[in-house]
This record gives C-alpha cells, sequence and structure tokens, in this order.
C-alpha cells in the first residue's frame, strides 16, 4: 500500500493520529507493506515512521529517491533509486530566484541546503520537523556537488504567489523536458527530474518486492498524486482531493483531518 503524506495521511497538525498508526499496524501484521510516497526528504518522514513503528522503504522527493529501509538512511546498499536534477538548470532557477529575492532549497540525499534564515524556511522546518543548513552561496554548493556527483534531488522555491506565478510559468516553458515544476501550494514550487514522479517511484519499488501495480493500493489527495493512482488497481483520493483526482480514484476517501485513510484500511481493505 502506497500512501502520499500531506493531505493525505496527516491530521491537521500534521500528524499521524492514534487511529491511523492503529491501522496501519494492522496493515504490517498481517505482512502488507506501507509506503509513504512524499515529495518530502528521507528526515521528513522517518519521524512518522518510527511513531508507527515501522522501518521499510520509503519513497522520497516524488520518486527522485527511493531508499529500502527508511532507518538505514541514503547509504549506498539502501538506496533503490537515486535520480538528480540537472547542475545548470538548477543554477538557472537560483539565480532567478536571486533576482527575484525568493526562498530557494536544495535537497540531496538526506541534506536541505537553504539559502535564507528567514520565514519560509522557520515554516518549512515547522511542517517537516527537519532542520535545514544556511547555504549563503547556492552557486558555490551546486558546483561543489558537480564535482562530488552528489544529486540534486529537489530544488524548493518559496514566496509571494504573485512571484511563484512568473517563475512557475518559466520553469515549465523552457525546463520542461528536464524537470517537474509542481506547486504544492500557492507559495511553493517544488522542482524534481522529468524522468521520475509517484507513479514511477511505485512502479520501481513494486518491481523490487516482486509485485505487480494490481496489486498495489494508493491514496492521495493532489494532482501530483495522479499518475500514482491511475497505475495501482486501487487508487483513493481523499474528499479534499481536485476534482479532476477524485474523477480518476475509484474510491473516494473521507478528508485526511478526519482520518480518512484509516477509515478506508478499516472498512474496505481489512473489514473486521
Amino acid at each position: 500500500m502506497f500512501s502520499d503524506v500531506d493531505g493525505t495521511l496527516l491530521n491537521k497538525n500534521r500528524e499521524l493520529s492514534s487511529n491511523t498508526i492503529q491501522q496501519i499496524r494492522r496493515l504490517t501484521d498481517k505482512n502488507i507493506h506501507f509506503v509513504m510516497v512524499s515529495a518530502r526528504m528521507p528526515a521528513g518522514m522517518q519521524h512518522l515512521y518510527r511513531e508507527i513503528p515501522l522501518n521499510g522503504p520509503a519513497i522520497c522527493y516524488n520518486g527522485a529517491l527511493i531508499l529500502k529501509e527508511i532507518e538505514k538512511g541514503a547509504t549506498n546498499d539502501n538506496i533503490l533509486q537515486s535520480i538528480g536534477i540537472d547542475y545548470e538548470v538548477a543554477s538557472k532557477i537560483y539565480m532567478d530566484c536571486l533576482k527575484n529575492n525568493l526562498h530557494f532549497s536544495i535537497y540531496s540525499l538526506t541534506n536541505w541546503y537553504a539559502n535564507k534564515n528567514d520565514e519560509w524556511r522557520l515554516r518549512e522546518e515547522n511542517n517537516t520537523r527537519v532542520q535545514a543548513t544556511i547555504c549563503n552561496n547556492p552557486l558555490s554548493t551546486l558546483i561543489e556537488m558537480g564535482k562530488k556527483q552528489l544529486p540534486v534531488h529537489k530544488v524548493m522555491v518559496m514566496g509571494e504567489s504573485i512571484l511563484i506565478d512568473a517563475l512557475f510559468n518559466k520553469i515549465s516553458a523552457y525546463f520542461s523536458h528536464k524537470v517537474n515544476a509542481y506547486r504544492s501550494k500557492d507559495t511553493y514550487i517544488e522542482v524534481t527530474p522529468a524522468s521520475v514522479n509517484k507513479a514511477t517511484g511505485c512502479l520501481t519499488l513494486l518491481n523490487y518486492l516482486n509485485l505487480s501495480p494490481a496489486q498495489a493500493i494508493a491514496f492521495g489527495d493532489n494532482h501530483n498524486d495522479t499518475e500514482m493512482l491511475k497505475m495501482v488497481g486501487l487508487g483513493v483520493a481523499m474528499s479534499n482531493a481536485p476534482n479532476e483526482l477524485k474523477a480518476i480514484a475509484k474510491i473516494i476517501a473521507p478528508l485526511n483531518i478526519e482520518d480518512g485513510v484509516a477509515k478506508i484500511i478499516e472498512q474496505v481493505i481489512l473489514p473486521k
């Protein structure tokens, strides 16, 4: 079973409810894999896995990084897949951010580098419970990462929505063949490699586990969950999802703030 995290699995406090934890435990007691699929970095999901507790695969950065076991981190023998953004593209996006005074973050393996110690960094730290490393010169950081062949798994830009609008349109116009740009909020742009999405990440993991897409179930709440819900045997959209996602889902779950994932597990997947 695959589940998106924010807006799907977590409640209004961005936490796992006790009922959600209980229902995931029922799945794992029956040796059913439960895998979180998110644009988050590994550390942004690790504390959630520990609450269950669960030490299984995790699909991070919308599929750009897949770990076999989340507790082992990004060691070579634990990485199932790692695909990075072109360094030059990341650098060009940063230069636009610099001109418009936008927050710019680089994510690589288990590291998060933020160019500013600002309200956007603080907000994201509060949301994910991960602390950023302040990096005053992202261009130098990207050059060093290129020399060391360290992947840029995700770039995130945060700022006022009108500026984000303009940058999103520019990224879409010039770099759509190299990156996927997704607006998780009006004030956010998350950029990942063009060759990956949540569905490709799930497929890679299913192949590794010798399972077929028809055997899989996936939960999601936003446009970047579309391919994942289409790919699996049972796609479940949350009630708080946009109508376009609901249209391709086979089941509509209650709201995430009403423990929608837990209720579908309890009532549909593993009814008592």
